[in-house]
């Protein structure tokens, strides 16, 4: 029996997701509506997941259990995700992501050869531009966290895999780690009504970003599952590109607060890209669309941080 994910249909068979316990692992698995035959992974087995779905214990870059049978779809999106937090730290997201991928590619060569990978990359390994970037833009990323994607793409490339490759370009949601910028702002901004002074503490507001709300995302790793081309690379875009100004702006419009800004200098990156924006063409051809408008998506990221503080 197939099953249906919105628009696409995927083959019938178990899905493998790593990352299980994060922000895009629980809306991936909702999303996709996992259930019995299912399984889920993460570094413990402390977190929630659909019911009949497996729950296992799997820490990157080690070898999974021994009881992790045969699959036919592996969503591979577990790692270290932060980018400012990866210049701290860059043995440790290199181990976990791209090592961590490593172990992955190994099971599934040994132990279940048929499934389909889908690779949760990232916009961070392209090199800096004010174009629109496609997937055959050159690659040279500055910083560690990029670094550790390119590594992990050039693993799969090299493997006998079935794989798409998704380079996701930023995204948010409810559930998305309050350290993130838009989830900081929708803090921030909430926390002016009670004994703030007005002034919200920002970092860099003139880079510009092309983000996409998390159900988009979700939806466009469906997509590539179901129609992707084995062996390629597809951006996972607006196409739109926003100054991270302007999207405090829109979160603060959405408050209906009145307030300014003041920059920060520990919230200054050393190195940042001035700009990222993807062409997302070649994920359009294979039917996908965006649903979720910017100003809605961050109207329910506010709305989540309102309830919870």
């Amino acid at each position: 029996m197939s099953r249906k994910i919105g628009e696409f249909t995927l083959n019938d068979g178990p899905v493998l997701v790593t990352g299980a316990s994060g922000f895009v692992g629980q809306r991936l698995m909702e999303l996709f509506q996992l259930g019995r035959g299912d399984i889920a992974a993460d570094c413990t087995t402390e977190f929630s997941a659909p019911a009949g779905v497996r729950k296992i214990a799997w820490e990157l870059p080690g070898p999974p259990p021994a009881s992790l049978g045969q699959v036919r779809y592996v969503v591979h999106l577990a790692g270290l995700s932060s980018v400012a937090h990866s210049r701290s730290s860059e043995e440790k997201v290199m181990s976990v992501n791209a090592e961590g991928t490593r172990s992955v590619v190994r099971w599934i060569e040994e132990r279940t050869p048929g499934a389909l990978l889908l690779f949760a990359s990232s916009a961070e390994v392209y090199k800096a531009s004010t174009g629109k970037l496609v997937e055959m833009s050159p690659l040279v990323p500055i910083s560690p966290y990029g670094e550790s994607k390119l590594k992990a793409e050039e693993l799969l490339t090299d493997s006998g895999l079935q794989y798409v490759i998704a380079r996701s370009f930023p995204h948010f949601g409810p559930g998305q780690a309050g350290h993130f910028v838009l989830p900081s702002f929708c803090r921030r901004v909430i926390r002016s009504f009670t004994g703030g002074d007005g002034v919200i503490s920002t970092g860099n507001l003139t880079a510009v970003r092309d983000y996409l709300y998390i159900d988009d995302v979700v939806m466009a790793y469906a997509c590539l599952l179901a129609n992707g081309q084995t062996g390629r690379i597809y951006n996972v875009c607006s196409g739109t590109g926003y100054s991270i100004g302007d999207l405090l702006s829109l979160i603060v419009k959405i408050s209906g607060a009145r307030l300014r800004t003041a920059t920060e200098p520990r919230l200054l990156r050393e190195e940042d890209q001035l700009c990222q924006i993807g062409n997302p063409e070649k994920l359009k051809i294979l039917g996908w669309t965006v649903k979720v408008p910017l100003e809605e998506g961050l109207r329910m990221l506010y709305q989540w941080w309102e309830e919870r503080l």
